[in-house]
């Protein structure tokens, strides 16, 4: 079975070829995550006011089709048999009756006081809709090549309104934080975003952003032209890992005036009038 939700995309969630951002997209997973949870039960503030929370430790994203701006849209999430500290959940992305992307995420548990993990017999996910796991065409794990050399490419400050709940940057911050330095971008169009977590970012902290351009072969994504890598590390220590394909994109020009209608002509600045002398 699988926990459904039905949203809008808003003008705000696409980027200037009216294609959605990727941290918009992952938003939309996560939120229905989020609500099968504050209707199933435990919630996430269950979970927090218990001193526990719900951290990704990976998500691996195909996208076989662009959202554009007013699309309504099906979002569908189930967790998965999990094992040992790891919790696996599913995503799915409708427009209609097309499916538009689909994502495989491990999750894990923490007790954030004392930050050891919680095993799965510890948290009670009964009540969540449950299904097998997919199978996507992208791998699940992958590792970087010894020899992909990575260039440093920017930095960003861990700013409040980056983070959530637990005072570190929100996940779904990541895919449009990478996604901006892939060159030419304006460009191109996202075919899938693998990205394994491996240590949280706190707010004040600074992320250093790496990036490098390994074989098509190593993100196993077939509609993709172009595939990047991303490292990015906190205070010395790798922070992020990610791959995101691309593929060239079809640039949306701004519409004609309409036949029959003239462009109208900046108004003349009115002249101030001269004052009179008595």
């Amino acid at each position: 079975m699988k926990y459904s939700e039905h949203y809008e995309v808003t003008c705000h969630d696409v980027d200037q070829n009216n294609h959605i951002k990727p941290t918009n997209l992952v938003r939309y997973m996560q939120e229905t995550a989020n609500h099968q949870m504050r209707d199933r039960k435990p919630s996430y503030y269950d979970l927090f006011f218990d001193g526990k929370a719900f951290i990704v430790t990976r998500m691996n994203i195909k996208i076989h089709a662009q959202l554009q701006q007013y699309d309504k849209i099906e979002a569908h999430t189930w967790i998965c048999p999990g094992k040992a500290a790891t919790f696996p959940r599913c995503y799915e992305i409708l427009r209609g009756d097309e499916l538009v992307a689909e994502a495989y995420s491990e999750w894990a548990v923490a007790n954030r006081i004392t930050g050891k993990l919680c095993g799965t017999n510890e948290i009670d996910t009964t009540e969540y809709e449950q299904d097998e796991a997919l199978t996507l065409s992208i791998p699940r794990r992958y590792h970087f090549p010894k020899d992909l050399r990575f260039e440093p490419v920017g930095e960003h400050h861990v700013f409040y309104s980056d983070c959530d709940m637990n005072r570190h940057m929100n996940n779904a911050n990541y895919s449009d934080l990478l996604w901006n330095y892939i060159p030419g971008i304006c460009e191109k169009e996202v075919t899938s975003i693998n990205i394994r977590f491996m240590r949280e970012a706190a707010l004040g902290s600074d992320i250093e952003i790496f990036a490098s351009r390994p074989e098509l072969a190593l993100g196993q994504d077939e509609d993709a032209e172009e595939l990047y890598a991303f490292r990015t590390r906190v205070d010395g220590a790798t922070n992020v890992e990610c791959l995101m394909g691309v593929r060239r994109t079809e640039i949306q020009e701004a519409p004609e005036p309409a036949r029959g209608t003239e462009t109208q002509k900046s108004p003349e600045p009115v002249q101030k009038p001269e004052s009179r002398k008595e």
